[in-house]
């Protein structure tokens, strides 16, 4: 087996990197995706990209897509991508074969992204993990023995659209209460400035635009509506933590993404809240972890499925 290309395709910038069999990563760098010019537009500056290191890296028998959004990975089709506007109901693996002359797998990138967890990673000898990406979206990667679970329709680990508040906040997929709409970059803002509605005494008071990221920096300064609103965070990615346990039974859930940057301040109270909803011999079993590979995990993962794939 010799090299392969793995790709991430993000709504602003495209990763891409050169991997080895083994999994080590040769040579990483990114494009704009310039998603407006379409599917094709990309390919091409993919494969301009392919050639100017063709040189260096030369052998490269496979491709090895994560893209955002609802698709089959079994066939590469892409139904639709909320960071892509325009990418529907598309051809995609085919696209992207014609455009590089090359096998090509496309997965779901947070499927890639716990597909790279689980073989270099955090999940490393695992065989039941599953590795949730927080940041503006919520979503899931799970592998049961071995293997990257698609469902049915290639679908599975949507885990951003299961309900754990029940009448809770509305969510952009029509739900109310889903975890996405509770802990989604968004969601975690929203809470805050109700928050500090309540309680003016924070220094996210004079901040004009909040981001998720500075209600980190707050709480690790100590600041008491900060910390509070992460915990709340944590509480209900705990209770999320119990729910996937007691129907997946994995050894490990990795946590993943922008969001999961605040670290033990999310963490920690979700720690809490799964054991307090979990059955004991459950949670003295699962180990709950911070992922490792950053935003390298995607295009390793979906380079490594390709390599898979192809070998077959």
């Amino acid at each position: 087996m010799g090299r392969i290309l793995g790709v991430d395709i993000g709504g602003t910038n495209t990763k891409i990197g050169i991997v080895k069999g083994s999994g080590e990563i040769e040579l990483d760098d990114q494009i704009p995706t310039r998603a407006a010019e379409g599917p094709e537009a990309l390919g091409t500056r993919i494969r301009e990209w392919v050639d100017e290191h063709s040189k260096d890296y030369p052998g490269i028998d496979s491709a090895g897509f994560g893209c955002a959004g609802l698709l089959d990975g079994a066939s590469g089709y892409l139904y639709v991508s909320p960071n892509l506007p325009g990418w529907r109901d598309l051809a995609l693996a085919g696209l992207f074969e014609r455009a590089l002359s090359l096998p090509v797998v496309i997965e779901n990138d947070v499927n890639c992204h716990a597909y790279g967890e689980y073989r270099m990673g955090a999940g490393r000898g695992t065989q039941n993990f599953i590795c949730i990406a927080l940041g503006t979206g919520v979503g899931g990667g799970i592998i049961i023995n071995g293997e990257l679970y698609r469902g049915s329709s290639g679908v599975a680990g949507e885990v951003g659209h299961t309900v754990v508040k029940a009448g809770g906040p509305p969510c952009s997929c029509g739900g109310n209460g889903c975890l996405e709409a509770l802990i989604g970059a968004a969601a975690i803002v929203d809470r805050a400035v109700i928050a500090l509605a309540r309680n003016g005494d924070s220094i996210l008071s004079g901040i004009d635009t909040l981001t998720a990221k500075d209600i980190s920096h707050a709480a690790a300064r100590g600041d008491a509506v900060a910390l509070e609103v992460l915990a709340e965070t944590g509480r209900f990615l705990g209770i999320e933590f119990s729910n996937l346990v007691h129907i997946f039974d994995p050894e490990m859930i990795a946590v993943a993404g922008g969001v999961a940057g605040a670290g033990e301040f999310i963490m920690g109270p979700a720690r809490e809240a799964f054991k307090e909803h979990a059955t004991h011999p459950v949670q003295e079993r699962v180990r709950i972890v911070v992922a490792e590979l950053g935003n390298k995990a995607s295009f390793i993962g979906a380079a490594l499925l390709a390599m898979e794939r192809h070998a077959l």
